[in-house]
């Protein structure tokens, strides 16, 4: 039960040789939202229902502001993605049945994730 301990460093530090003024700048074409929505439409429609529920149960506990917010985000990302999420808020405070995040439907979501499970394609 030592935890985890960080590896010993073989070489040196990596000291990259700079000239020139070093700056922040934006981008001119910036997306911030692609690599979002390309994994979202990458996933399995069980995958998408998961993070769907998640993202619902956590969100609906925030503010109207937050979940509005976030909503945009998420519909920037992909436009089902977007509305999946407004849906689903919805129906939560339509039923009023925003509880402690996490606590929907545990035992079966886990059975679920086993019996669905497959070798995911990383980015």
């Amino acid at each position: 039960m030592g935890g985890l301990k960080e590896a010993k460093q073989d070489g040196k530090d990596h000291t990259p040789h700079v000239e020139g003024d070093v700056k922040r700048e934006a981008i001119d074409r910036t997306n911030n939202f692609g690599q979002a929505g390309e994994t979202y439409r990458r996933f399995t429609e069980f995958e998408r229902n998961e993070l769907i529920t998640n993202l619902v149960n956590t969100l609906s506990t925030c503010r109207k502001e937050i979940q509005d917010q976030m909503i945009e985000n998420f519909t920037k990302a992909d436009p089902d993605y977007g509305k999946r999420v407004a849906e689903g808020l919805k129906k939560v405070s339509e039923n009023n049945s925003n509880g402690p995040i996490g606590t929907t439907e545990t035992e079966q979501a886990a059975k679920q994730a086993e019996q669905e499970s497959h070798p995911s394609d990383p980015y």
